[in-house]
């Protein structure tokens, strides 16, 4: 009985740390929001002169793709 339980907080503390995601506004996510606003605004200094950079775009929405939380 003690081994189940032990077991079981074991993996409880493990999922909460390892399996964790950012949260809005939290350190790590505001790393990668900075990340984004950066990426961003090179893709519209392009677009500002007249340019679509297509990888500056997928750069874009795969940084995008990381500030997502559920």
């Amino acid at each position: 009985m003690t081994r189940r339980m032990s077991f079981g907080l074991i993996f409880t503390l493990l999922s909460r740390n390892v399996f964790a995601q950012p949260k809005l506004g939290d350190e790590e996510w505001m790393r990668r929001f900075r990340d984004f606003v950066k990426i961003f605004n090179t893709f519209v200094e392009a677009l500002n002169d007249g340019n679509f950079d297509v990888s500056r775009w997928r750069r874009m929405q795969s940084a995008w793709k990381e500030l997502e939380v559920e």
